[in-house]
């Protein structure tokens, strides 16, 4: 109740003081002022928008570029270090951020593959036949393999 008292109090305050309103009112040339205003802070938003991909794309070609250093460096590093035929293996298969540590992963596969690679004694090659008459003391078996071998 108090509520719908205060709307018609002032409702009908308004409708006294409409006089007063009407030639208060904004002439044409005002208005065109006001719309002027307010269309040129529009066209900056879309100026911004077209900065805005502008700047993103700028980022993106950034990224790249860091990347692309960041590969050059690791080449750079492993040619140095006389790895350079590890170069395709850093870049593509390498997990690791830190190029200290592709490189140290390189020389630990590098050493681990001539530990692979390098020499294995067979199993304990068959003793010849001198041999084996000379450690039972076999004199007879020690001049008759070396006259075997002579008239071969």
């Amino acid at each position: 109740m108090l509520i719908s008292f205060f709307i018609r109090e002032n409702t009908e305050k308004f409708i006294s003081e409409g006089g007063l309103l009407m030639e208060n009112l904004q002439t044409e040339e005002s208005v065109e002022m006001v719309a002027e205003v307010v269309e040129a802070p529009v066209e900056q938003t879309e100026e911004q928008a077209v900065d805005y991909d502008a700047i993103q794309d700028q980022a993106k070609q950034l990224e790249i570029e860091k990347q692309q250093l960041k590969e050059d460096t690791l080449k750079f590093r492993l040619e140095q270090e006389g790895l350079g035929f590890a170069k395709d293996f850093a870049t593509t298969y390498s997990p690791t951020e830190n190029i200290e540590k592709q490189i140290e992963m390189i020389q630990q596969l590098i050493a681990e593959i001539k530990l692979d690679m390098g020499f294995k004694p067979k199993e304990v090659a068959k003793q010849d036949d001198y041999t084996a008459h000379k450690q039972n003391g076999d004199a007879k078996g020690m001049i008759a393999s070396k006259f075997a071998k002579l008239f071969k």
